[in-house]
Formats: C-alpha cells, sequence, structure tokens
C-alpha cells in the first residue's frame, strides 16, 4: 500500500521535481499497482480501471511541481486516484444504464461449482451495492476495507473530520448488511 512506501514515494518525488526525468518513471513503477487496484475497486473493471490508472498518472505527473506537502504524497495520490475513477464512474453512468442481471440462473450438477457460482454472486451483489453507496461512505468504506487506511489517514484523503469518517463507515457498513441480508 501506498503509506507503507511514503519515504520511497517522496524521494522519487523530489528527484523528479528537481529535473530527474528519470524518477518518475520509477515512482509510477512504485505506485502503480495500488493506483490500479484503487481504481477497480472503483469501477469493478479492469480496462476502465487501466484507463483511470493512466489518467491518474498523467495527473500526478502534471501536478508534482505543485504539491505543497500539506499532506502525506501518498495521501495526495490516494485523492487523484479515487477522483479519477469517480469521474469515470459519472461518464460510465451517464452513457450507460448498468444493473441488467441474467433471468434465469442455469442449472449447475457440480455443488463445489454452484457453492463458487453462488460465492462470486454475491461478491458482485456487494461491489454493486457499494457502489450505489452514497460517494462519502463508498470512498470511507473502500479506502478501509480494501486499502486498510486509518480513520486518520482516510480523514486527510477525503477531507472530513476523523468523527465524520466513523460515522459514513458505520453508516455504510449498515447499509450493505441491510442489502445482503435481503438478497
Amino acid at each position: 500500500m501506498l503509506k507503507h512506501k511514503e519515504e520511497d514515494i517522496k524521494k522519487l518525488a523530489d528527484s523528479f521535481i528537481g529535473g530527474e526525468s528519470s524518477a518518475f518513471s520509477e515512482l509510477a513503477k512504485l505506485i502503480y499497482s495500488d493506483i490500479l487496484n484503487i481504481s477497480y475497486r472503483y469501477l469493478a473493471n479492469m480496462e476502465d480501471a487501466k484507463d483511470a490508472l493512466q489518467v491518474s498518472l498523467l495527473k500526478i505527473h502534471n501536478g508534482l511541481k505543485y504539491f505543497k506537502n500539506a499532506s502525506k504524497l501518498s495521501t495526495w495520490i490516494y485523492r487523484i486516484s479515487i477522483n479519477t475513477s469517480l469521474d469515470f464512474l459519472r461518464r460510465r453512468r451517464s452513457i450507460f444504464n448498468l444493473g441488467t442481471r441474467y433471468k434465469s440462473e442455469p442449472k449447475i450438477e457440480n455443488a463445489s461449482l454452484k457453492e463458487e457460482l453462488d460465492l462470486k454472486d454475491r461478491q458482485a451483489l456487494l461491489r454493486k451495492e457499494i457502489s450505489n453507496l452514497p460517494a462519502r461512505q463508498k470512498n470511507v468504506f473502500i479506502l478501509r476495507h480494501y486499502e486498510g487506511l486509518s480513520m486518520a489517514e482516510i480523514s486527510n484523503a477525503i477531507g472530513c473530520s476523523q468523527s465524520a469518517v466513523k460515522t459514513h463507515l458505520k453508516r455504510a457498513v449498515g447499509a450493505l448488511q441491510k442489502k445482503m441480508e435481503v438478497e
């Protein structure tokens, strides 16, 4: 995760800002998988996540010289990744109406295969329900449960107090539990 690479990220960013253009390639290699993971958690589509990754890296490249050290560099990178993913979601929703489901389930003979498909269905449902959460709740849930950030780090990343983060997280978990029980 980005927070564990903070020193390396900072050194490479400083080198890049100092004029060493190859430092950005190293920085991109260091943060590549983290940004891709964040984007995939929001977009649930690997091709879109890869596109969002490229846009995020471009924004980071162009914005590094303006970074003011008001927060950790990793927090700034998280924010760019989240905002880029949300932009992709907005564009996708304006183009497509997602939410189509199969009308009938295929009959499955093998019990373990059926269990595996049931698990995949529940995971797909969870992804769908996460995407339907209000923006702050979704951001907090993803950053806490998928990225493993602390409440303080989430607070910095989304720009609200730690108590607000806890409230959003509690509401997100409650809403997801309620939706998953109904299905």
